[in-house]
């Protein structure tokens, strides 16, 4: 469309700096996107210091419209949309324990958008409103920010005995190696491991036969095996190819935790090369 896409790198702990987001605003900028919470890392943005770099960099000029992908922010870790001074910020109802199919965005001045809808929703989305996923995401949301706190201190719980069981499988490396447990940068739910010579994509399959659900990064695309999240932090191939997301949620447990150690141990020491 005639518009340049510049795009800030994160560093090797998956954090952007608010330096490196200030060089990149000029006088034409009218658009700012950073995710909260990276959703391979776990890594938490700092957003205040973002937006302000942001300001700072286009006073004297149009303010550029700041968003923010809070999926994996709301109700696990504090978060407001207000106190943060962003524009806009995005939510996901699934990530809450509601419906698929719903999410929200909040927005604190007007967006001009490159599809238009009806007037039900200010122009910027057409169709029929999904009564139902507006309400199931609504309950959702107050039940998950209600007890966020003791949902925040039970994943603490669950990280810790995650990353200390995985430092104990030799060979298994912490993605960024600097991540220890209760380290408040990053959000407790998430966390990525790779197992050095066995791919992450197989050891995704072989936990899932056994009743594990983990996640890799970006699929195969025409043929060429890409970790887009962790390529651009600089991690070394070996280890991003072998890489897996690890999530929790509020009804994980320390049984479950304990089960995916054993076979992730197992697992790896069986198939690695």
């Amino acid at each position: 469309m005639g518009l340049e896409v510049r795009r800030v790198r994160p560093d090797r702990d998956g954090f952007v700096d608010p330096a490196a987001i200030a060089d990149a605003v000029s006088k034409d900028t009218i658009f700012v996107s950073v995710m909260t919470v990276n959703n391979e890392t776990g890594a938490i943005q700092p957003m205040a210091r973002l937006v302000q770099a942001v300001a700072e960099a286009s006073r004297g000029s149009r303010r550029p419209f700041f968003h923010t992908d809070a999926v994996q922010a709301l109700g696990k870790i504090p978060f407001s949309p207000a106190a943060l001074d962003v524009d806009g910020a995005a939510f996901s109802a699934h990530k809450l324990g509601g419906p698929r199919g719903i999410g929200a965005l909040y927005l604190s001045r007007p967006l001009k958008v490159l599809a238009t809808g009806g007037g039900q929703e200010n122009g910027i989305r057409a169709g029929t409103h999904n009564l139902a996923g507006a309400e199931a995401l609504a309950k959702a949301a107050n039940r998950a920010c209600a007890d966020s706190c003791k949902a925040h201190e039970l994943a603490r719980v669950l990280e810790a005995r995650l990353i200390n069981g995985l430092s104990s499988i030799p060979g298994a490396t912490m993605v960024p190696a600097t991540r220890k447990a209760g380290d408040p940068r990053y959000s407790p739910f998430i966390l990525c491991v790779s197992f050095p010579g066995l791919g992450g994509g197989t050891m995704m399959r072989v936990l899932d036969d056994s009743g594990i659900a983990v996640s890799t990064g970006s699929a195969c695309s025409s043929g060429k095996q890409e970790r887009r999240i962790l390529d651009s932090m600089g991690i070394a191939k070996d280890i991003s190819f072998s890489s897996i997301r690890v999530s929790t949620g509020r009804d994980s447990t320390v049984e479950e935790i304990d089960t995916f150690l054993e076979l992730a141990g197992s697992l790896y020491a069986r198939y690695k090369t």
